[in-house]
């Protein structure tokens, strides 16, 4: 497959926010993973174990979860992304617990893709103005 690193990420995110783990698994290089989420994580080599703090940051505190990308810049071998991501807060984050307030957030993403794999990433939510959000009285 020759696909582009901006195709590639998007197929692989594609799966994340479907919930396809083996499809986003099909799409990445294992034994050169490294990811770090700014604020959440600290710098993770195993992709299982990223897998399970995606879940718990990304998808057990939220429902109708939605990206969208407001710039994109590809390069050979990585994709930036600023994205805002929209949510109703359902779970547990940051130790809040569950408010129902639909929340509006953005971030930012560089990640790694080498020969049509997805080698790792560097994430960076705007944790502040979600925590925000979701204390707001």
């Amino acid at each position: 497959m020759n696909a582009t690193p901006l195709e590639t990420y998007r197929a692989w995110n594609d799966c994340l926010l479907a919930g396809d783990i083996q499809g986003a698994t099909r799409l990445i290089d294992a034994e050169r993973w490294n990811e770090k989420c700014l604020g959440l994580t600290g710098w993770l080599t195993d992709f299982q174990v990223a897998l399970t703090h995606y879940e718990k940051n990304m998808i057990k505190p939220w429902e109708g979860l939605e990206m969208h990308e407001e710039e994109v810049v590809e390069g050979r071998d990585a994709v930036t992304i600023r994205f805002r991501i929209e949510a109703t807060h359902v779970g547990e984050f940051l130790g809040v617990p569950a408010t129902g307030r639909k929340v509006s957030f953005h971030a930012i993403r560089i990640v790694n893709v080498r020969e049509g794999r997805v080698t790792g990433q560097w994430a960076q939510l705007d944790l502040w103005g979600l925590h925000q959000q979701l204390t707001a009285r």
